[in-house]
């Protein structure tokens, strides 16, 4: 059994958590208020932009070229791509996403990636970053999937984007690398990668409830 599949047995009741959000629960349904949607679409604009720095460090870090180049890619990915989504929203909503700071949780998580990127074994590392590629692609199929009037849905774009080919190809690359490197890692390298996976899961959770509740800084 290769790693991906017994992780994903680990992280399958969180999973189940993440589908059962309000947040995503009413994105589904398309009765999210605009409001609540908004503030976690600011977040994710900076979160992506520190996602692509954390994947640009492990790119650098891999030792096999095919390994370092998809890592380019996804960076890029996260820089262009998804941005891209961002800037059609932010434009109606008005926002300005180079004044956006970040919320506790985004904090918390964006430093986890980043620490984890730049010190961590390799293995953990990628272990890390992974949920942001698989749990956001299983969550846009199953919204995709399960969406009530679809067409009328005001987030279809970004449903669209999580449930697209061109994500589950970057998908498949990630899980394909995370397992090659699993494959000759020692059980100890393993336990700890997987650990980071099931960490970064949990940050996804807070992620999303943040944004239901419009966490702000208290202090």
């Amino acid at each position: 059994m290769n790693w991906t599949t017994k992780v994903w047995e680990q992280a399958t009741p969180l999973y189940e958590k993440i589908l059962a959000m309000p947040f995503n629960q009413e994105l589904m349904k398309g009765t999210l208020p605009l409001e609540k949607f908004k503030f976690y679409m600011a977040q994710d604009a900076f979160y992506l932009r520190e996602f692509g720095r954390a994947l640009a460090l492990i790119g650098g870090r891999l030792t096999k070229r095919e390994h370092t180049l998809a890592f380019s890619e996804f960076a890029s990915g996260a820089i262009v791509v998804e941005r891209a989504l961002h800037t059609g929203y932010f434009k109606i909503f008005g926002v300005d996403e180079d004044t956006v700071q970040p919320s506790p949780t985004c904090a918390l998580y964006t430093s986890y990636l980043l620490a984890k990127a730049a010190i961590a074994p390799i293995e953990e590392a990628v272990g890390a970053v992974l949920p942001c590629f698989w749990i956001y692609k299983k969550v846009g199929d199953h919204i995709y999937a399960n969406q009530q009037a679809s067409m009328d849905n005001p987030y279809r774009e970004w449903i669209d984007t999580y449930a697209g080919e061109a994500f589950a190809t970057s998908v498949r690359k990630a899980l394909a690398i995370s397992d090659e490197l699993a494959e000759d890692a020692s059980p100890a390298q393993q336990a700890a990668m997987t650990e980071a996976f099931l960490m970064a899961t949990k940050l996804e959770w807070m992620f999303w409830d943040s944004a239901y509740r419009l966490e702000i800084w208290e202090l």
